[in-house]
């Protein structure tokens, strides 16, 4: 159908996968997708031509093997503290490296580049060295925005583990010039971003539940309440310029 689908982040994202198959059946799958964060994972599945069936599959492997695509960066995880203490530049720059994860979407996607996607797509991914969102997308003609740039060259597969790069929980993804994270630091539900590359028609959906606050005061509570306050409140930007935008409750 002739309108955009807008997917998040967050620890739901595989959900999104879900929201695709309810649209299958209902005969109503978008012509335009945007992903970010999590939600990157689905839309660049779904724009490199997966079923809903492979789709579903993947992400089930996933959750029953997905220790198997973890690499720690050991040698920079163990230098980390004494480099601290004494001062010295930090060479850790995320506990995972993420090319086992990027290679397996690659094989998912066989290696396919934005131009040869089957649907039109958006994936967002943040520049540390500008600040700026980088856009990667197949589509010719978009608007220009504030601390938005454009491209059109790039696998797939780099694009979505570039968008999925959590800060600090995977290593920065170097594309080019960029050095890039996770798409949802600025563009969690992105939206805005499918009206910037003239969808007129933009549905977004917000796979995740209600806030709750953290179990106890650890390091890594701290951290993922800090990103899901951080999310929520760029959702609620992001949708705006929806014409419909669900969330679950």
């Amino acid at each position: 159908m002739n309108y955009g689908l807008a997917v998040g982040g967050g620890t739901r994202g595989a959900a999104h996968v879900g929201v695709l198959k309810a649209l299958a059946e209902a005969d109503m799958l978008p012509d335009t997708i945007a992903g970010a964060s999590a939600g990157s994972v689905a839309a660049g599945l779904y724009a490199a031509g997966l079923t809903i069936e492979e789709m579903e599959s993947a992400v089930a492997h996933l959750s029953k093997r997905g220790a198997e695509y973890l690499d720690p960066d050991y040698g920079s995880i163990l230098e980390f503290v004494p480099q601290l203490l004494a001062g010295r530049t930090v060479s850790l720059s995320g506990f995972l490296k993420g090319n086992r994860l990027l290679e397996f979407f690659c094989r998912l996607t066989r290696r396919k580049q934005l131009d040869e996607a089957e649907v039109k797509l958006v994936i967002p991914a943040v520049d540390l060295h500008s600040g700026d969102t980088i856009c990667y997308t197949n589509i010719e003609h978009v608007e220009a925005a504030g601390h938005v740039r454009w491209e059109w060259e790039a696998y797939l597969c780099e694009v979505m583990m570039a968008s999925s790069s959590v800060p600090a929980v995977f290593a920065p993804r170097r594309m080019g010039n960029y050095l890039l994270v996770d798409g949802g630091v600025t563009d969690n539900l992105p939206g805005n971003l499918l009206t910037a590359a003239g969808v007129e028609r933009v549905i977004a959906v917000d796979v995740g539940s209600s806030y709750r606050g953290p179990d106890d005061d650890s390091v890594t509570e701290v951290i993922s309440h800090s990103f899901s306050i951080m999310s929520s409140r760029l959702k609620e930007c992001g949708s705006r310029e929806s014409l419909f935008s669900f969330r679950r409750l």
